[in-house]
């Protein structure tokens, strides 16, 4: 008798559970999501969570969306803030190292420094952008 209303419930006659939890997205939403992403590339897993349960009534973590994202080959990453360099930017960078190639006593007066942020409490205010890798 179990086994007939498993089959008639489910379709199936299998007892065997998840080895994982169910997916809190379909792939309707997961295509939403990533049109959302990539025609406005500044939108934050936040806001795309926030967007999937007012349209679908049901809720998707915003790590869930940065997983359908990178799934579909989609990462947060820094905007690209310049141009290229052209062969003219490359002559003229030249041009400035050949001017300079005689320096001995005026390096010492200037400094070169690799500086980088790093926050660990609080949103660092960056601004990142969905793009393929």
């Amino acid at each position: 008798m179990r086994i007939w209303d498993r089959w008639m419930q489910g379709g199936t006659t299998d007892q065997r559970g998840r080895s994982h939890p169910p997916q809190s997205t379909f792939s309707r939403e997961d295509r939403q999501i990533m049109r959302m992403a990539v025609t406005n590339r500044s939108v934050t897993s936040r806001t795309l969570a926030q967007h999937i349960k007012s349209i679908t009534h049901h809720s998707a973590s915003a790590r869930t969306i940065r997983r359908r994202l990178q799934q579909s080959g989609l990462s947060a990453r820094c905007p690209l803030l310049g141009l290229p360099m052209t062969q003219n930017h490359k002559r003229l960078r030249h041009q400035w190292c050949d001017e300079r190639r005689m320096w001995m006593v005026e390096w010492n007066e200037i400094v070169f420094t690799d500086e980088s942020r790093i926050c660990l409490q609080h949103h660092d205010g960056r601004i990142r952008v969905w793009r393929h890798r």
